[in-house]
């Protein structure tokens, strides 16, 4: 299994580790600008986030990056689309010509009157005022992204948003994925982009400093455990996901494998400190996926995704003590599909999984974390076998999760053009066939320019 102590960006010290010179006298991460020349050229969200921009055009690397569209001044953009949401979030889409000005918040519920409860309750504890810009993310996040997220409204209402107002970087987390949600509802509205930026930078700079080694209080340990759920809903909603300044999007450099699992090790490490006393214990029991187990164990197959998928005789590679020297981690990850498959299966007799959708969501959402490092160095090397695992599960994300989950919509699709695109440059191989299959069971179309047509017929759309 992977280190549980030092991965990516994170690092969890015990209790008796003093903090390192990159930490202050309060356990706050100090952070070093490098020095750059100022760029007056540069794209709307680097300016933003006071990074310095390539100026590439139409998309800078750092936006391509971690998702973002980018605009630079004096752009013109075509008419922005704006959306009402209703019960559940549920979208009514109005055209440009409906829309007042670009300065009226028009696209936003309750743009002009934000709730007395959320304005004073904003300033009754210890996080300084926020702009009207902050509120409305609040309020969107409050009334609508908590419905689109898993475990019930309560969770976030009566235990997370409050331990967000104590916390700013849990409340910088909450505004990320609020803002990220707008951006997926609204794609041109460009406030969305950059109040996603700009408060991703706060939450993992808070996250990070939370985790410098110092005794954290039971009310501590609950801030970090969701920070880290959001930011892992985050990592899943754009294409590609990373933490450093690396100008990289290939399907190598996306980050979610490591961060996922390094989010899932700060959970556990933490949660083991003092589970009694935690308001998330219940949130954290792992019965809706034990549930979720047992339903797919007593199921069977219509269709051999073993073979037809990830062909199963290719076996890994071992030596004569029968230690696993290669594809070692996608084996591992291969029988992590097992349940996903059952339930692609199920959708295909007709059955009504919307009893059991939250344990399926919960088991997709979590299963990145779960990744060997064998299977992430794997990935990194451009092994076959380990791309079409991937492929396989984001394939299977797509028809279960994008008519339902907005977070899984963007990477799903995109992870599934880019890995077809890396295999069908590298020419025939033994894999040939189990590519063709899972193309064909998806209804994933070939373009005359060799790109990938990704549809929506075979989504899965789940009641609200």
């Amino acid at each position: 299994m992977a280190n549980s102590g030092e991965f990516g960006v994170f690092s969890l010290l015990s209790r008796s580790t003093p903090a390192g010179p990159g930490v202050d006298n309060r356990g706050r991460a100090v952070r070093q600008r490098r020095f750059h020349a100022k760029s007056r050229q540069g794209c709307i969200t680097c300016k933003a986030r006071k990074v310095k921009c390539d100026e590439r055009r139409p998309a800078c690397l750092k936006c391509s990056k971690r998702g973002l569209t980018c605009e630079f001044d004096g752009s013109s953009t075509a008419k922005e689309t704006s959306v009402s949401l209703g019960h559940h979030g549920q979208e009514t889409l109005v055209t440009g010509s409906d829309r007042c000005g670009d300065d009226e918040r028009q696209n936003l519920p309750l743009s002009s009157v934000i709730s007395r409860r959320l304005l004073s309750r904003t300033g009754e504890l210890g996080i300084p005022g926020f702009d009207l810009e902050s509120l409305q993310l609040m309020y969107h996040f409050e009334h609508f992204t908590s419905e689109t997220l898993l475990f019930d409204k309560p969770f976030w209402e009566k235990h997370i948003f409050p331990l967000a107002l104590q916390h700013e970087y849990l409340m910088h987390a909450i505004m990320t994925i609020s803002a990220s949600h707008l951006l997926y509802l609204q794609p041109r509205v460009r406030e969305h982009r950059k109040a996603t930026a700009l408060h991703l930078d706060s939450a993992l700079s808070g996250f990070r400093a939370s985790l410098s080694g110092l005794s954290l209080p039971q009310a501590q340990c609950d801030v970090v455990i969701a920070c880290g759920f959001i930011l892992l809903y985050y990592a899943w909603s754009v294409p590609f996901f990373n933490t450093s300044d690396e100008d990289s999007t290939t399907i190598e450099s996306d980050g979610l494998l490591w961060f996922a699992a390094g989010i899932k090790t700060v959970i556990v490490t933490i949660y083991k400190l003092k589970p009694k006393d935690s308001m998330l214990q219940a949130y954290l029991e792992a019965e809706p996926v034990k549930s979720f187990y047992e339903w797919s164990e007593q199921t069977n197959f219509s269709y051999d995704f073993g073979q037809e998928f990830l062909d199963q005789s290719q076996a890994p590679v071992r030596h004569p003590n029968h230690a696993c020297v290669a594809g070692c981690g996608s084996v591992n990850a291969a029988e992590r599909l097992g349940p996903v498959f059952h339930a692609l299966d199920a959708t295909r007799q007709g059955e009504d999984l919307s009893m059991i959708m939250p344990a399926v969501m919960t088991y997709m959402l979590m299963w990145p974390s779960k990744a060997l490092q064998d299977f992430q160095d794997e990935i990194k090397r451009g092994d076959h076998r380990a791309l079409i695992t991937m492929l396989s599960f984001y394939a299977s994300s797509w028809t279960l999760l994008s008519g339902r989950a907005w977070w899984a919509y963007h990477r799903s699709k995109v992870m599934c053009t880019e890995i077809l695109g890396r295999l069908n440059t590298r020419g025939p191989s033994i894999w040939d066939q189990n590519i063709l299959n899972i193309t064909e069971y998806f209804g994933f179309n070939k373009n005359v320019d060799g790109t990938w047509e990704i549809g929506g017929s075979n989504q899965i759309m789940w009641p609200a």
